[in-house]
């Protein structure tokens, strides 16, 4: 895998200027409305992390673990991988 631009404590890596990662569940996610989707609770009495399977989201096709909404993880996929 080449040198990814970003990187956390956690050992985590990843690219792309959307691309989010959660400070505290430590998944990555394909951008911020896949992060929103898998957080939950009130803002007043605290948010939590749900499970990025159980929060409906899916496992991206990029080339490092990262979450993405359904439908959407194709975008990093080449024409000729059909």
């Amino acid at each position: 895998m080449s040198a990814l631009p970003h990187a956390c404590k956690c050992g985590a890596r990843w690219g792309g200027a959307n691309t989010g990662h959660c400070a505290a569940c430590h998944h990555t996610f394909t951008g911020i409305t896949a992060f929103d989707q898998h957080r939950d609770g009130s803002h007043a009495r605290g948010r939590y992390c749900v499970p990025p399977e159980d929060a409906g989201l899916v496992p991206s096709s990029r080339a490092y673990p990262c979450w993405a909404i359904p439908g959407t993880n194709d975008f990093w996929k080449d024409e000729d991988d059909d």
